[in-house]
């Protein structure tokens, strides 16, 4: 994989990631921004833990430390699949 390439789909993984964390309020532009970034803090101390974690399993299993591309998709996964569950979360909630 060209370093283009990778550069793209490393693009696209972030952006997946703050699409998944994206709360959008109709109100305003200023309110999605504060929620989103509130989103942001409350997932991430989980998302770290979990990619430390992640990352010395594979470090450990492969004998070789990871470029920081690679940990940085693997951040952005699981920041993708915590936020998807943490919105289910909130959109229960506030159905209830």
């Amino acid at each position: 994989m060209s370093d283009f390439n990778k550069n793209i789909s490393l693009a696209l993984v972030v952006c997946g990631y703050l699409l998944f964390n994206l709360r959008y309020s109709p109100e305003s532009l200023g309110t999605t921004m504060k929620s989103t970034l509130i989103q942001l803090l409350i997932t991430a101390p989980f998302v770290v833990g979990l990619t430390i974690l992640v990352v010395s399993f594979i470090k450990r299993s492969t004998g070789e430390k990871l470029p920081w591309d690679r940990i940085a998709r693997i951040y952005c996964t699981l920041g993708i699949i915590i936020g998807f569950f943490y919105a289910l979360n909130e959109y229960w909630l506030t159905a209830q």
